[in-house]
């Protein structure tokens, strides 16, 4: 799937919020990310300025993405979250915000 520019560094900076959410970073996190690298098409130079774009804004970009861009991000999220073995409390409850935030489970199919 591809994704516009503005789209991108949203997904990239979700992502990047849920590898950070528990305090740490587990090898398995940062093998789902390098994959990301390269099935999205993002550096660590766009990594960085992902870092950097603020939660809120990320929101506005993602709740005005299409249905079917939404569902990649879910599969994305829920990815990276289980990629150490098990989901934190705090992974979870940025998942969900964020899934509440976009409009997820607001739209039908």
């Amino acid at each position: 799937m591809k994704f516009e520019e503005s789209v991108k560094i949203a997904f990239v900076k979700m992502i990047y919020d849920v590898i950070k959410a528990d305090g740490k970073v587990h090898p398995g996190e940062l093998i789902v990310l390098d994959n990301m690298k390269k099935g999205i098409g993002f550096d660590d130079a766009f990594l960085n300025q992902a870092k950097e774009l603020d939660y809120d804004d990320a929101i506005v970009t993602l709740y005005n993405m299409p249905y079917e861009q939404k569902k990649a991000l879910a599969k994305i999220l829920d990815e990276v979250a289980m990629s150490d073995g098990s989901v934190h409390k705090k992974e979870m409850t940025l998942i969900i915000d964020t899934f509440i935030n976009i409009g997820i489970g607001e739209e039908s199919e």
